[in-house]
């Protein structure tokens, strides 16, 4: 035997008994079996029968489990029969903007801003959502990063760093005495100079914004090219971004293995949105025939938070006149808005955008917009949206933290994102918090009829 062959054997066989070694000194995953539960995993119309799931670390390992496939070590959640269910996904979430107004979040530091925005995403949490979609106002290294860590309770967040906006646009919250960046360089705002949104305009500072954004964690990028209500310089009938500067946005996201998403209501605004690539319509309330069978035609996603066609949010003490006054501009063309879902069926998925409110309306909202949401489109509809719907969207950018599997179903490698229900949401939406009452809802109590919340494998909330 040559001296080199012995050298190879001799490197080959210690690398083998250090991979052995490592793989026996690897602690094994904990394991959670939910014994004789019915499964709705996410997209059936019906519930299964009673069956068990096993969960080891942060995935679930088998849907129909024998209680032979679990160790002796597992710990036993008896199910009794309930229903259980993937986490509820918000699609459209604010967690950073819960301030009462535009005003108070000016008036507000930093430890404020971050405090609350640490209340509010266990709230999410608690409220049965495993997982949000951000769009807009935080990014990836903060209060996202501690939950990640274990350093505070809240949902997966799937930020989209700062809006992204022109002058006088939807995320153009400044007070008019604040300095324009683009003209003076200089910010005076709370928004701009905690990165929760940009005034940008033209392509070289869209793309900057763009870039910005992730290189802040973000896992899409969120646009303002409409105008909006809830703002005071944004006419509602404006498109405040060109064809060129949306694109700019559009080729960076694609750089980065991601997509735009779009808050946009008129239909000039939508169509100049999808031509040039953006692949979520965030409201889309007024949207036309034509520009409907576009955004089926291409593939868009739909991501409307129902409350926005209400005559409650008149009531929302945040608003001011001139807000009052776009709201009563919106909602006088909203009228084919249900009728033209109903009609294409649009790839829809599930939003509460609440925004600017206390905590208790902002609860209130979520559990509101659960109950809107079935009542136009069904239980099944509502369900889906904010869960295998919702997670395929997740699903469509590189810029995430969570690879481990997929998110809002019940299958074998998925997240262990799960909710264990006392009675079937697919025929009583009020068992996962639907209320007919929004804001004339008593103080919100927790859901008693939750009785299990667990993400990723880590139980938030057992009452059983």
């Amino acid at each position: 035997m040559s001296f080199i062959y012995r050298i190879l054997l001799v490197t080959a066989l210690s690398l083998s008994l250090s991979t052995t070694s490592f793989a026996a000194d690897e602690p094994e995953k904990p394991q959670t079996l939910f014994k004789n539960v019915q499964v709705w995993d996410g997209t059936s119309k019906t519930l299964s029968s009673a069956t068990n799931v096993l969960i080891e670390g942060s995935t679930i390992k088998k849907v129909g489990a024998s209680t032979g496939d679990a160790r002796s070590d597992a710990a036993v959640i008896e199910g009794q029969g309930k229903v259980l269910m993937p986490g509820l996904i918000d699609m459209h979430s604010h967690l950073t903007l819960s301030s009462s107004s535009a005003v108070a979040f000016e008036n507000s530091t930093w430890e404020e801003i971050g405090a609350r925005t640490a209340l509010v995403a266990e709230e999410v949490l608690l409220d049965g959502f495993t997982s949000v979609r951000d769009m807009g106002g935080m990014n990836g290294k903060g209060v996202k990063r501690m939950i990640d860590n274990g350093e505070l309770d809240g949902p997966r967040i799937f930020p989209s760093g700062g809006f992204i906006g022109a002058t006088s646009s939807h995320s153009d919250f400044r007070l008019l005495t604040m300095r324009n960046p683009t003209l003076d360089g200089v910010k005076d705002s709370n928004m701009l100079r905690l990165e929760v949104g940009y005034v940008v305009d033209g392509v070289d500072q869209v793309l900057a914004a763009s870039r910005r954004n992730f290189q802040l964690g973000a896992s899409q990028l969120k646009l303002m090219i409409g105008g909006g209500v809830a703002t005071e310089y944004d006419p509602w009938h404006s498109t405040t971004f060109t064809f060129d500067e949306i694109k700019a946005a559009v080729d960076v996201a694609d750089g980065y293995g991601s997509y735009v998403a779009a808050h946009i209501n008129q239909p000039e605004s939508i169509k100049l949105a999808i031509e040039a690539g953006v692949k979520s319509v965030e409201h889309g309330f007024v949207i036309d025939e034509p520009t409907m069978k576009m955004l089926v035609k291409n593939d868009v996603w739909l991501s409307s938070q129902l409350t926005g066609t209400s005559r409650e949010l008149t009531q929302l003490p945040s608003l001011t006149p001139e807000n009052l006054r776009k709201l009563d501009l919106a909602h006088a063309e909203m009228s084919d808005f249900y009728n033209l879902v109903k009609k294409y069926k649009p790839k829809q998925v599930f939003a509460v955008d609440a925004v600017l409110a206390s905590r208790d309306v902002y609860i209130n909202q979520r559990r509101h917009e659960i109950y809107l949401f079935a009542q136009n489109f069904g239980n099944h509809a509502m369900l889906k949206a904010a869960t295998s719907s919702a997670g395929e969207l997740l699903g469509m950018t590189k810029q995430t933290t969570y690879h481990e599997g997929p998110i809002g179903v019940i299958q074998d490698g998925a997240y262990a994102d799960i909710l264990l229900v006392d009675g079937n949401p697919l025929e009583d939406i009020s068992v996962i918090g639907g209320s007919e009452l929004w804001l004339k809802a008593p103080k919100p109590e927790p859901i008693s009829t939750i009785n299990v919340i667990m993400k990723g494998g880590e139980i938030f909330k057992n009452t059983l």
